[in-house]
């Protein structure tokens, strides 16, 4: 699978937990979604950071390179704030409820800019073949990866 579809796959199932977890009231539901989506965004930026972000910092273009550290930035708040939650005890509490929300906000905005810049990079660098094989490495890499 093409890399910008097995990455925009994974946003949208993000994005869905997100969801369910922002607007669930039943505790275990949070805390059962949460989980998965925890695994989900490590495997996925760690695998992301590698495929895509590091072979766009090799193009030697300036603002692709740019972009690629962006993303990685915000995946380093992402991960910030992902640790906070984690350690929340009370899903149901408003300190965790507030930091869940902030953390839907982040996403979707990291995924806005990722799904109209990053995959422009991607497209405008690599060819269909590459980004082939960029999905498959993606893919492979996600499975592999310890969270």
């Amino acid at each position: 699978m093409e890399i910008t579809k097995a990455l925009k796959e994974d946003h949208k199932e993000l994005k869905s937990m997100l969801d369910t977890i922002n607007s669930s009231e039943d505790a275990v539901e949070i805390r059962t979604t949460f989980e998965a989506f925890a695994e989900l965004l490590g495997k996925h930026s760690k695998a992301e950071e590698k495929v895509v972000y590091d072979a766009l910092i090799g193009t030697g273009d300036d603002e692709t390179e740019v972009d690629a550290h962006e993303g990685y930035t915000e995946h380093m708040l992402a991960d910030t704030l992902l640790k906070k939650l984690k350690a929340g005890t009370d899903p149901l509490s408003a300190e965790w409820r507030a930091e869940a929300q902030v953390m839907q906000e982040i996403l979707e905005h990291h995924i806005k800019e990722e799904e109209d810049t990053i995959f422009d990079d991607v497209k405008d660098n690599f060819e269909s073949n590459e980004r082939e094989e960029m999905g498959a490495a993606f893919e492979k890499l996600k499975e592999a990866v310890a969270v």
